[in-house]
């Protein structure tokens, strides 16, 4: 039983650093990307006749998308193996 909950301790821990590098490099790309939005907006205006209001919707889709699969990849994942980590410590000692 100690192997399991060895295992999901370190899976536990593997989802919650992959979610802070995720969100880490949400930030430094969002950073980035409003640091160069006018540029971005002009380049996507040249070569795809995008205007900036329609730049800037798929820009805040992208990022909104982004967000939702890190939540839904890392996040969870590593709450849920906290909470059965929980579980199997409470399980062992009522045992």
């Amino acid at each position: 039983m100690e192997h399991h909950l060895e295992k999901i301790h370190h899976k536990k821990h593997f989802f919650l650093k992959s979610f802070i590098v995720s969100v880490v490099l949400l930030i430094i790309v969002g950073l980035v990307g409003l640091l160069c939005f006018n540029f971005c907006a002009q380049m996507a205006e040249n070569i795809y006749g995008l205007d900036t209001d329609d730049f800037a919707k798929i820009y805040v889709m992208f990022f909104a998308f982004w967000k939702l699969l890190i939540i839904q990849f890392t996040l969870v994942p590593a709450i849920v193996m906290f909470l059965i980590e929980k579980h199997i410590k409470q399980k062992d000692l009522s045992e």
